[in-house]
C-alpha cells in the first residue's frame, strides 16, 4: 500500500474512532428515511466504507455493520453490493431493507422470505406497539399490528402506498424503520459476529 493511501486509511480509522458507532447506532435523529432516502455526505460514505470496523468493534467481520450503516445513510447502491455478498439471515434482512427503500417492493418481500422468522421480529412487534401512532392515522398502527406476530409485508405495503402517494409519509413509518434498524444492528453488534 502506498504511504499516501496508508495515511488516508489511518485518517479514516481515526475519524471512525472519534465517532465510533454514534455515526450509525443507534440510528441518529431523522434516520432512517424508509422510502427513497437522500444520500448522505461523501465524508460519511467514506468513513463507513473505509473504516476497519472489525478492528474498531472487535468483530470477526464488519460487512454487515457497513451494509446497515450505508443503508441508514441512504447509500443504497453500496449497501446493495455488500448485502448481495452475504448469505446470512442478517445479510438477507439488509437486502430486504435496501429494496424496500429503493421502491422495489416485490424484491423486498422476496428477501424477507429468505430471512424467514427472524429473532428480532417478536421484539420489533412489541416495540412498535409501544411507540403508538401519535400524530399519525390510527389505522396505520392497526394495519401494522393486525397479526399477532410481526409481518414485514405490512411495513413493505405501507412503504409502497407512501411511494405512490396513497399515503402521506408520516413519522410512524420512520419510527418503525428506526426500531427495526436498531434491533437488527444491535443484534449484529452483540452476536456471533464478534471475534473470539
Amino acid at each position: 500500500m502506498s504511504s499516501a493511501r496508508q495515511g488516508r486509511g489511518e485518517d479514516v480509522n481515526e475519524a471512525a474512532k472519534a465517532v465510533s458507532t454514534d455515526l450509525f447506532y443507534p440510528a441518529p435523529d431523522g434516520l432512517p428515511v424508509p422510502v427513497r432516502p437522500p444520500r448522505g455526505s461523501e465524508e460519511i460514505r467514506r468513513v463507513i466504507q473505509e473504516s476497519n470496523w472489525a478492528e474498531l468493534l472487535k468483530l470477526a467481520d464488519d460487512s454487515l455493520v457497513k451494509t446497515g450503516a450505508l443503508w441508514l445513510h441512504g447509500f443504497l447502491e453500496e449497501a446493495h453490493l455488500l448485502a448481495q455478498a452475504n448469505t446470512s439471515a442478517e445479510g438477507s434482512y439488509w437486502h430486504a431493507l435496501v429494496h424496500r427503500s429503493e421502491g422495489d417492493f416485490e424484491n423486498s418481500l422476496y428477501w424477507y422470505r429468505r430471512v424467514g422468522k427472524h429473532p428480532i421480529f417478536s421484539r420489533l412487534r412489541g416495540e412498535v406497539e409501544s411507540v403508538g401512532g401519535e400524530g399519525d392515522d390510527p389505522g396505520l398502527m392497526q394495519e401494522l399490528l393486525a397479526e399477532p406476530v410481526w409481518n414485514p409485508r405490512r411495513m413493505v405495503d405501507l412503504c409502497r402506498k407512501t411511494s405512490v402517494g396513497e399515503l402521506t409519509p408520516g413519522s410512524l413509518l420512520q419510527r418503525v424503520a428506526g426500531i427495526e434498524f436498531n434491533l437488527l444492528m444491535g443484534r449484529i453488534l452483540a452476536s456471533r459476529f464478534f471475534a473470539s
